[in-house]
């Protein structure tokens, strides 16, 4: 999949792209079935808003481990994908590094190689109004080595997201020609709250400020955010 120019021109305007029916319901299926299975065995560990405050990542929750969890499986890309191989199907983590780091390669623009810098499930049980997220830039909570790169985060839901059950709202940038920089406290009308449907992906720059409502639906919203560098 190819962005087109005006995608890439908007993305680097407001700090976020949405691209509808990014994943096929196969593939939406897939990381659905690993949630779940990480969500469960989470829940043996703890409660996953107090214990886990909703964010379950794949190679650092504790289902695999530790000595399985190498640095040459986070930097090398068929390691990685064998260790992922072990809780998913081989499609799932070709899925990651292809499908999604296409794309984030593209918005990067960069000749270099595109890396995985993490990925994470963050899963919003029922009725967890408690299950915010304040606003915050992703960029901030990486090392100031990793700062000196750009930073995508695909923020995928695998379950429809509205204002009732916990989706992302976005604050665009005030300034294109300084990305990142806001003026004053975030402004929530300056903000609009995602409605996506599952398997639809929103790319945002590490420097786009955002936050996250509670659920207050009757059932587990889950998204799959991997990041990029």
């Amino acid at each position: 999949m190819l962005l087109l120019p005006e995608q890439i021109q908007f993305y680097r305007t407001h700090g976020y792209l949405v691209v509808e029916e990014f994943l096929t319901k196969e593939e939406v299926q897939l990381y659905e079935d690993e949630a779940q299975q990480l969500t469960n065995y989470c829940y043996e560990q703890g409660d996953i808003v107090s214990d886990w405050g909703c964010v379950i990542e794949p190679l650092g929750c504790g289902y695999y481990d530790d000595d399985q969890v190498t640095q040459q499986v986070k930097s090398d890309r068929l390691s990685y994908i064998s260790l992922r191989a072990q809780s998913a199907p081989r499609a799932l983590p070709l899925c990651t590094l292809g499908k999604f780091g296409l794309l984030a390669q593209q918005l990067l623009s960069q000749n270099q190689p595109t890396y995985l810098l993490n990925e994470q499930y963050i899963v919003k049980p029922p009725h967890s109004e408690s299950a915010q997220f304040a606003w915050h830039q992703d960029v901030l909570y990486f090392s100031e080595s990793q700062r000196q790169h750009s930073i995508v985060s695909v923020w995928t839901p695998l379950t429809s997201v509205s204002e009732c059950n916990g989706t992302v709202l976005v604050e665009p940038f005030h300034d294109p020609e300084n990305p990142g920089v806001y003026r004053g406290m975030s402004d929530e009308r300056g903000s609009f709250a995602a409605r996506m449907e599952a398997g639809s992906a929103m790319f945002m720059d590490g420097r786009l400020r955002h936050c996250s409502s509670g659920n207050r639906g009757a059932s587990f919203r889950v998204v799959y955010m991997p990041q990029f560098s």
